[in-house]
């Protein structure tokens, strides 16, 4: 059988389904991870992060591998009576299915993770939500293939309109 979007959207509506009967939610943890851990170190706290999921019942749907970034702005930890200020971090995501009952135990043992800055917990969807619905896809090759020819949906460029100089613009009095 061919895999097209329709059968991958059977799919996925179906293990919804089944996942609604059985009590399953979606969730996704967003987390900053403290700057001062080395490469090595992130890696191991971050298996160590997904065990902990893995323990109360989880199953991995996606995730990234948590990267260096900067912050837009700077977040404060105090770790043993000690305020350390932060204008980076390590941050990545995991997305899991797991019982709504077993969210609070993880949420707490998240919260007790030293090595997490930052994190949040949210209800979300199995689907890959970058992709766009069905219908926004259609729709956008549709106005793609009317605009003629090959383009793909999302490469026109913007007409450039010319600007005038300063010194041609009349100045009204």
């Amino acid at each position: 059988m061919p895999i097209s979007y329709d059968n991958v959207y059977a799919m996925s509506t179906k293990t919804e389904q089944h996942e609604r009967q059985e009590g399953i939610q979606v969730y996704e943890l967003g987390f900053h991870f403290v700057p001062t851990l080395s490469e090595d170190e992130v890696v191991v706290q971050f298996s160590h992060l997904k065990s902990l999921i893995e323990k109360k019942g989880g199953t991995f749907i996606s995730e990234e591998t948590p990267l260096m970034t900067k912050l837009a702005y700077e977040i404060s930890k105090t770790v043993k009576a000690t305020k350390k200020r932060y204008t980076s971090a390590f941050f990545g995501w995991v997305k899991f299915s797991v019982n709504p009952e077993e969210i609070a135990p993880i949420e707490k043992e998240v919260k007790a993770f030293e090595s997490i800055l930052r994190y949040i917990i949210i209800t979300t969807v199995r689907e890959n939500t970058l992709v766009g619905s069905r219908e926004a896809v259609s729709a956008a090759t549709l106005a793609a293939s009317k605009k003629g020819g090959s383009k793909e949906a999302g490469s026109e460029t913007a007409e450039e309109t010319p600007v005038a100089s300063i010194e041609e613009t009349p100045i009204a009095e």
